[in-house]
């Protein structure tokens, strides 16, 4: 099996790289990291759009796995850039671009709270068995502040779907390329947490030695890398085969992997760990809105046991 990308990708990742890293400086205050629950990534947003980059599933020679790239690789910077709707979800399902940013959403979720919809141009619906685009700026949004590092908005009154574009028996494909998105955010938000948590406990010192010098420290974050591995290479062959069970597995393994790796890298970073002014909150914060997302694993679950043995239930 050849695991390796092709020059055409490795050079889409090398600039994606830069990108990230040159747009990835922390909102400060007096030296410190401000004490934001999140912060936007207007410069990361900006150098993609002049770019092109999120238009990359439609160039030519191209697709999905170019396009998850890109999601994977701007979700491990700690601000937020809504690239999952943009550049994968949306025009995978429509065949073109759509207005950004681009919220998704079960329609039982309106009234609860959607990530991006605060600020999104284009709302995509999950109605049953059928897909619907609705343009957002025409809906009552009411913006959300909570604990999670994302942009979040609610609707106020359930929306008109038969006002958007339906994509009659589309349905099925929007919770493909959904659950591939979840799988590609989380997995970066987990890779970057634990690197952070790395970086940490090497320089947290205990009993005159640094955390990280501790084999049962070294033996769970180990644990967790993997577990943050796995969530990438199954996502990434999710969006290589295209296959609808593989995308349920990539969200399921992310979604169950969440908790113990949240957990360990708040343990390890101390009480520090559960400040604003430190940065792990960027990613751990981001994570616990995506473990329930799309109904939970438990869905997940369902889903990918329906999709590998459809003929199990008759039986």
């Amino acid at each position: 099996m050849d695991l390796d990308f092709t020059p055409e990708q490795q050079a889409l990742l090398a600039a994606l790289a830069r990108m990230v890293d040159d747009n990835c400086a922390m909102p400060t205050e007096n030296g410190v990291v401000a004490a934001v629950k999140w912060a936007r990534g207007v410069g990361l947003e900006c150098a993609l759009e002049a770019g092109g980059f999120l238009d990359v599933a439609l160039a030519e020679g191209c697709g999905a796995l170019e396009a998850a790239l890109l999601v994977a690789e701007c979700g491990r910077s700690p601000l937020v850039v809504e690239t999952a709707g943009s550049a994968l979800i949306g025009p995978l399902l429509a065949g073109r671009s759509l207005s950004r940013p681009v919220a998704v959403a079960r329609a039982e979720d309106l009234t609860r709270g959607v990530r991006f919809l605060d600020t999104a141009k284009t709302l995509i619906v999950l109605d049953g068995e059928d897909a619907v685009l609705l343009r957002a700026g025409d809906l009552d949004v009411i913006p959300l502040d909570g604990p999670y590092a994302w942009p979040l908005g609610r609707l106020a009154t359930g929306p008109d779907l038969s006002s958007g574009e339906r994509l009659a028996g589309r349905g099925a494909e929007l919770e493909r390329l959904w659950r591939l998105g979840l799988a590609l955010e989380a997995g970066a938000a987990l890779r970057a947490a634990i690197d952070f948590t790395n970086d940490y406990v090497k320089q947290r010192m205990v009993f005159g030695r640094p955390v990280g010098s501790f084999q049962a420290v070294q033996h769970r974050l180990s644990i967790d890398a993997v577990r943050a591995e796995g969530v990438r290479w199954l996502a990434l062959k999710a969006a290589w085969s295209g296959d609808a069970a593989d995308a349920a597995l990539a969200a399921l393994h992310a979604q169950r992997s969440i908790l113990q790796v949240v957990y360990d890298c708040h343990q390890f970073n101390g009480a520090l760990g559960m400040t604003l002014e430190h940065a792990l909150h960027f990613w751990t914060f981001r994570l616990r809105w995506l473990v329930g997302e799309l109904g939970g694993w438990s869905r997940q679950a369902a889903s990918a046991a329906e999709l590998i043995w459809p003929d199990a239930s008759a039986a």
